[in-house]
């Protein structure tokens, strides 16, 4: 019987086991094959707790950001998210048309980065630090907006220069 490349990783596993414990006290593993699979099941509980439980109760997470042009005219809007460390962790430029509406998802190494409990962050479910989205408007208008990152947050981008207000461009976060 040819074993698969997951036999042969979980026969290398128990029989490092085996060997290990063996050489600490001549414990038979066969004899305690129950609880190691007993442990191996609540580690896998453990980790669905914190990475499927949250998806469960709030729902899939929001959008990186949205972007919403209000205005009568295309717009070429670029986004770029700097981490806590002032490093770029995303880049994109969008064209679009009047009343066009796009959404951004998250990357799923950002859902884990921001989900694990035992980030560094404020919050036991933030990452570490506040990240900055800096939002350029047709190559001129910048704005920036910094928040704490969480996988039910988003940066929402409305652009309305058809508005009497100081600004062409409004930024702000939601959070479910």
């Amino acid at each position: 019987m040819e074993l698969n490349l997951r036999n042969k990783f979980f026969l290398l596993i128990f029989s490092i086991m085996e060997l290990c414990l063996s050489f600490y006290g001549g414990i038979n593993i066969r004899k305690y094959r129950k609880t190691f699979i007993f442990l191996g099941i609540l580690i896998l509980i453990l980790l669905n707790y914190f990475v499927v439980f949250p998806y469960l109760l709030v729902g899939s997470p929001d959008p990186l950001f949205y972007i919403s042009n209000n205005d009568l005219q295309n717009h070429e809007v670029t986004v770029e998210v700097f981490d806590s460390y002032n490093e770029s962790i995303f880049k994109g430029t969008y064209e679009l048309a009047p009343d066009e509406h796009i959404a951004q998802p998250k990357s799923l190494w950002l859902l884990l980065r921001w989900s694990m409990p035992w980030s560094k962050g404020k919050y036991t479910y933030f990452a570490e630090g506040e990240y900055e989205f800096k939002v350029i408007l047709d190559g001129e208008i910048t704005d920036t907006c910094r928040t704490l990152p969480h996988a039910w947050s988003s940066v929402v981008i409305d652009i309305d220069k058809t508005n009497n207000s100081d600004s062409s461009m409004r930024i702000r976060v939601t959070t479910v």
